[in-house]
């Protein structure tokens, strides 16, 4: 299972610091020629098509060209890179009515059949693998929608449109969609509470992403493991009514505490809430890793209990 960071143009480059970090990048002008810019280029990319940013624009651009935009992201990887390309999808959030949900499940069926025609044809198979969206709003609509994106041809899913849910609610479709496509062939987009990460690790879904570690950095937030907790910092004069704060630095072995804890303690310019995103980044993962192993370590306690004969049969 694998955590993808959500990165922009202006965000930290998290595979300096951490090389086998998987990134996902959205197909957006701001975006286009920023591979280029990375030391060491991502081993695992999925890029999307940026429909979160062009769902609020009067004017949505054509399925050819976010397909042209993610080719030529695309081409400046290196050649091993794992590619997972997203088409164009109409997201939920903000559809209130039945027949807006309705007819944004359409709209995101019908670009996924488009975009899989256009992906077959540009000979980009053996470079990189299409993902398609389910986009539902209760378990029929995921189950009709799964079901249509596997008649169209697609192997690989990504399930959208959950962040403004309860995060109870959030793991119950998850799950609903795991159940048709199956978990392995499951990617969760921007969910990375720690109740959803536990449930999404039971439930064994491919992967998820979240822009979590940068979008706490910006809100002046530090997070710290085992426990996880989170501190926004005391130099900052945002309007902040938690009394969670932190005016100084914890131990911690992330690249930027081990030069200069204290950097992230300055609220500004941008240079220091990037090295906040790395800290972050840091301690999210560690809490992820913890979660894994310890359900790897109960399905290891279960199948020794289970166990019978001799461990010389092992």
């Amino acid at each position: 299972m694998e955590f993808y960071t959500g990165w922009s143009h202006s965000d930290a480059y998290f595979t300096n610091y951490f090389p086998n970090c998987p990134i996902l990048i959205s197909a957006v002008p701001d975006n286009r020629g920023t591979i280029k810019r990375f030391k060491q280029k991502p081993k695992k990319l999925i890029l999307d098509c940026g429909s979160v940013m062009y769902v609020k624009q009067k004017n949505r651009p054509k399925l050819k060209d976010i397909f042209d935009l993610q080719v030529s992201l695309l081409q400046d990887c290196n050649p091993d890179t794992e590619i997972t390309l997203v088409h164009f999808d109409e997201p939920m959030l903000h559809k209130t009515d039945l027949s807006e949900k309705y007819a944004a499940m359409e709209r995101t069926l019908f670009n996924a059949y488009e975009y899989l025609r256009l992906f077959e044809s540009s000979g980009l198979i053996k470079d990189a693998n299409p993902m398609g969206v389910i986009q539902g709003y209760d378990q029929a609509s995921i189950k009709f929608s799964a079901h249509e994106l596997i008649k169209i041809g697609y192997r690989k899913f990504g399930i959208g449109s959950l962040l403004a849910k309860h995060y109870t609610t959030q793991i119950d479709m998850i799950q609903y969609a795991a159940d048709i496509v199956g978990p392995s062939n499951l990617h969760v987009f921007g969910v990375t509470g720690i109740q959803q990460m536990n449930a999404m690790v039971d439930i064994g879904v491919a992967s998820f992403d979240s822009t979590r570690p940068t979008m706490a950095a910006a809100f002046f937030q530090v997070f710290y493991s085992r426990p996880f907790r989170t501190y926004y910092l005391s130099a900052s004069h945002a309007k902040i009514t938690s009394t969670n704060r932190l005016n100084s630095p914890l131990p911690c072995d992330c690249p930027v505490c081990k030069v200069n804890p204290n950097d992230l303690f300055i609220p500004s310019p941008r240079d220091y809430m990037r090295l906040r995103s790395i800290h972050n980044y840091f301690h999210l993962q560690v809490e992820f890793n913890d979660i894994l192993e310890e359900k790897r370590g109960a399905l290891d306690a279960v199948s020794n209990v289970l166990w019978t004969g001799d461990t010389n049969d092992l």
